[in-house]
């Protein structure tokens, strides 16, 4: 599954107090730092988030951050944060995470793979209880790699 994931934009965090937005923020910093997106990027998920609900809390301990094509978009392409500590999307109790996946894409079209791949990630419970256990960059890359 590491096609999924370029190894640059998988991070692991062990912070305190992150905010739910640091999370979006930090899950998307890798892909910022390398021009495939924009800051109103980032900035337009947060607001989604806000105005929407939290629909994207798509699964115990997971956010899977994304928001409308934009101009400045350069690729679809996923990067993705695990944090040791978990975060409240929208600051709700009831919707924390700890796996951010960031999803971003140029048009209504190009993620749609991506997002089948990640599916099938995601529907694998063995997998995914892998991603979550993992304690450090090194566990979190293996246990994406592992098939």
């Amino acid at each position: 599954m590491m096609e999924l994931f370029s190894e640059q934009y998988v991070q692991y965090i062990d912070q305190e107090h992150v905010s739910w937005q640091n999370m979006i923020q930090m899950a998307g910093q890798p892909l910022l730092d390398d021009g495939l997106i924009a800051q109103e990027y980032v900035d337009e998920i947060i607001t989604t988030c806000t105005e929407k609900g939290p629909y994207m809390n798509i699964g115990p301990n997971i956010v899977l951050a994304h928001a409308r094509p934009l101009p400045s978009t350069k690729k679809a392409v996923m990067a993705l944060l695990l944090s040791k500590q978990p975060a409240a999307l929208l600051d709700d109790p009831a919707h924390t995470a700890r796996l951010w996946i960031f999803l971003a894409t140029p048009d209504d079209r190009s993620h749609i793979e991506l997002i089948q791949k990640l599916a099938t990630l995601l529907m694998d419970a063995n997998r995914v209880q892998r991603v979550l256990a993992a304690n450090s960059q090194e566990e979190l890359l293996s246990s994406l790699r592992a098939e």
